[in-house]
């Protein structure tokens, strides 16, 4: 083999590297953007659970506070129980229109 040759062979072998080393950057750049995005995915996951939690126990503090409305009888706790129902209704009520703006029933 002569030099030129030999030349010509080593510069079709640098570009076939240059060519893979192009192929590999790609494909990690696509596994970066793919694993970021699962990151992302899982994260809106766990944040609609939270929230979903979050609406049940809303819910749950809401018929408490109607069940101790219920078995009651002192007026001064009466008037209590009358205001803890309605802030919970409230926050209650918040908390649905919130789930229902931002769509966040996907889970």
């Amino acid at each position: 083999m002569d030099k030129v040759e030999k030349s010509k062979k080593t510069i079709i072998d640098k570009k076939m590297i240059n060519q893979y080393v192009q192929v590999i950057k790609m494909k990690i750049q696509a596994f970066k953007h793919k694993r970021q995005a699962e990151k992302e995915r899982i994260q809106i996951k766990n944040q609609n659970k939270y929230f979903v939690a979050l609406i049940e126990k809303a819910k749950l503090e809401l018929e408490q506070s109607k069940n101790f409305f219920a078995n009651v009888t002192d007026p001064d706790l009466v008037d209590y129980a009358a205001h803890k129902i309605l802030a919970n209704q409230y926050f209650y009520n918040y908390l649905l229109k919130k789930a229902k703006k931002e769509k966040r029933w996907i889970i």
